[in-house]
């Protein structure tokens, strides 16, 4: 009896690793498609991400969309010809949200996640060793 509660203990682990396997899915997911975002900047106040989703969804296939309260959206696309195509059509069009405001979007490729990071680690190590060093 005793060595069939150790089985099940061990089917029960197995499992375990299952769901492991799905959470690691669900936080690498978002990341790995990044390389098809573009940034919406001159959102009018009312805009909502579905709002931003139909407007851009003249481009391609939109899989994510979201605007933040400065007037800025993100949307990311299926393909990458979509985003491209969406930076060449969309850029400098009139978007017009749910409650009737229109404004003019700019469309540009959202490039933080190449750019930023090797910006920031060649300026600050530097500064950090030198005041490090000289007591």
């Amino acid at each position: 009896g005793f060595r069939g509660g150790r089985g099940g203990f061990g089917g029960r682990l197995g499992g375990g690793g299952g769901g492991r396997d799905g959470g690691g899915r669900f936080g690498g997911g978002p990341s790995r498609r990044s390389n098809n975002k573009c940034r919406i900047t001159g959102l009018p106040p009312s805009g909502s991400w579905q709002d931003l989703k139909d407007h851009m969804r003249e481009a391609g296939d939109v899989c994510y969309a979201d605007v933040y309260r400065d007037g800025t959206g993100l949307v990311e696309y299926e393909k990458r010809e979509d985003m491209k195509y969406a930076l060449k059509k969309l850029d400098g069009t009139k978007f017009k949200s749910h409650e009737g405001e229109t404004s003019t979007i700019r469309v540009k490729e959202d490039d933080r996640y190449s750019r930023s990071p090797s910006r920031s680690r060649s300026r600050s190590p530097y500064k950090d060793s030198s005041r490090r060093r000289s007591p």
